[in-house]
């Protein structure tokens, strides 16, 4: 009885040749689970998960795409969530965090309950997250990961944080949440709800396994996914009264062509759906050709482009599909003109999952 979709999502990737496919592959599931671990409040031994991956890039933008993605469908959907982010490194860094955490963990063994002090040895980062008040009381002290990443780590880690800002997407980041499986690798996420009395309730989470691939027997191939459990969005839409989801279509495609230009585009994305305005994107292509694909593919009416020097500007080039014709804009105007010319005020945002 499978525990989780990642690894035969990975093990499929690898079988079906989809190594060989534009990268990042993008791919979502769904389906029922089983968990071993003692059920909690809204968790059954059986339940159904909603699954994406994003497989083929190791870019901090597209960790912040994900978290986006996933906090957007749980807040379309009316409920009130909590972003939680944090880094657990690499295996190069980690070795130094682990044998750090075990010898604090050791200092502490008379206050861990048993499966804690079984863990220290085995998995000492599950400890962290244990939901025995003792142990989380031990934890509150403990080495924090993101203090002893290396270099590598702790700048994707911090280009992932300015992108959420980029994004104005509310987050904290909490050092105690951690992932089980060694295959997992620098950016994890948990997004939560708040109940009625008070408690907060994990809805779902991800994190980066640029591990898994090349564990399974692919080549090496960095890799990010989320979950979210459907029980738990089940009784937080009821509770809420969330409204009825409904199919969008998009009519604009926003590419982006250099670093720079992919921050601010991060921020002109948010800027559009906050307004309405129908849009679609593809941040983990590269050139503008392949992104003009997409955005043909997609039938929009128009592409925003913004470059490195559209970046420095502070303006963004408007082209029209259907004539071809282009024109340069400034940034502050560009939601109001795109909204005149669409000459439409409701629209859902799409994310392109090409």
């Amino acid at each position: 009885m499978r525990p989780e979709f990642t690894a035969g999502i990975i093990r499929s990737y690898i079988e079906h040749g989809m190594m060989n496919l534009p990268k990042p592959v993008k791919l979502w599931t769904s389906g029922a689970l089983f968990r071993y671990d003692r059920p909690q409040a809204g968790r059954y031994r059986q339940f159904n998960q909603l699954d994406w991956e994003i497989i083929g890039s190791d870019q901090p933008a597209l960790d912040a795409e994900v978290i986006s993605l996933c906090s957007h469908l749980l807040s379309d959907i009316g409920l009130e969530i909590m972003t939680q982010v944090n880094s657990i490194g690499c295996p190069v860094c980690r070795k130094d965090y682990k044998e750090l955490l075990i010898n604090y963990l050791e200092s502490k063994a008379n206050k861990l309950c048993i499966d804690c002090k079984r863990r220290k040895d085995v998995n000492p980062l599950r400890a962290l997250d244990c939901k025995e008040d003792k142990c989380s009381q031990v934890a509150v002290s403990a080495p924090q990961s993101v203090d002893h990443l290396c270099e590598e780590c702790r700048v994707h880690f911090k280009s992932l944080l300015e992108y959420l800002d980029e994004l104005d997407l509310p987050y904290t980041i909490n050092p105690r949440l951690v992932r089980g499986l060694d295959y997992y690798t620098k950016t994890v996420f948990e997004i939560w709800s708040g109940s009625e009395d008070g408690r907060k309730s994990s809805l779902g989470g991800g994190g980066r396994y640029d591990g898994l691939v090349k564990a399974i027997g692919g080549e090496a191939t960095p890799a990010i996914g989320f979950g979210l459990g459907v029980e738990r969005l089940i009784i937080e839409m009821k509770r809420v009264q969330a409204k009825p989801y409904r199919a969008p279509r998009p009519k604009v495609f926003l590419a982006q062509l250099g670093d720079l230009a992919k921050k601010k585009s991060l921020r002109l994305f948010s800027e559009l759906e906050k307004n309405g305005v129908l849009v679609a994107e593809s941040f983990g292509r590269g050139g503008l050709k392949s992104q003009l694909r997409v955005a043909n593919k997609l039938g929009v009416e128009m592409t925003l482009i913004l470059g490195q020097k559209e970046a420095l500007d502070g303006t963004v080039i408007i082209k029209n599909m259907a004539s071809g014709e282009q024109e340069t804009v400034s940034s502050e105007k560009l939601v109001d003109l795109v909204k005149k010319k669409l000459k439409t005020d409701n629209v859902v945002t799409y994310h392109d999952k090409s």
